[in-house]
C-alpha cells in the first residue's frame, strides 16, 4: 500500500490540532512509548513544567485545554515506563523518597522544611532514620500521592 492510499483511507478520521502550541507539543514531544531513560527524563521534565504552568499561570481556556489534553495523552506512556523500569513492589519508604527526589530534581535542602531540617532528610535518605507518620503525610501532600506509596507491598 502506498503512502497516498493510506493517507486517503485515514483522512476521514483525522482530528487536526488547531492551536499553535498544541501543534508544537505534538511535533516536538509526540505521545509515544518511552524506551529509554533519557527519553523518559525529557518527557517527565516537560510534563512537570506543564503541570506547574497549569497551577501557577492564568492561562486562556484554549491553552489550558491543550495542555491538559496533552498531559493525558503522555501520562500513560510515563506510567508504563515507570512500572517497567522502577517497580515499587519491594521498595522501602526511604527508597521511595529517594526516587521521588530524583524524579523531581529535589535536593535534601528542598525537603528540609517538610521533614524537620536538612540533617533529618540526610539521615532518612541514608537509612539511619525512618520516616514518621507525620513525614509521610507531608510528603504525600507535597508530591500529590497516596500515603500508601511509602509502605512496602505485603506478601
Amino acid at each position: 500500500m502506498t503512502f497516498d492510499l493510506l493517507e486517503e483511507k485515514l483522512k476521514p478520521f483525522e482530528n487536526p490540532i488547531s492551536h499553535p502550541f498544541g501543534k508544537w507539543l505534538y511535533v516536538h514531544f509526540p505521545p509515544r512509548p518511552l524506551t529509554n531513560k533519557k527519553a523518559y527524563g525529557h518527557y517527565h521534565k516537560a510534563i512537570n513544567i506543564l503541570m506547574r504552568v497549569l497551577e501557577t499561570e492564568n492561562l486562556s481556556k484554549p491553552v489550558k485545554s491543550v495542555i491538559e489534553e496533552y498531559i493525558k495523552s503522555v501520562a500513560t506512556f510515563l506510567e508504563n515506563y515507570e512500572k517497567h523500569e522502577f517497580p515499587f513492589e519491594s521498595a522501602n519508604p526511604e527508597e521511595v523518597l529517594r526516587f521521588l527526589m530524583e524524579q523531581n530534581d529535589l535536593s535534601q535542602y528542598d525537603l528540609a522544611s517538610d521533614l524537620g531540617g536538612q540533617p533529618v532528610v540526610s539521615d532518612i535518605v541514608r537509612g539511619k532514620r525512618k520516616l514518621t507518620r507525620e513525614h509521610i503525610e507531608r510528603l504525600s501532600k507535597r508530591f500529590g500521592i497516596s500515603p500508601a506509596t511509602f509502605f512496602p507491598a505485603q506478601g
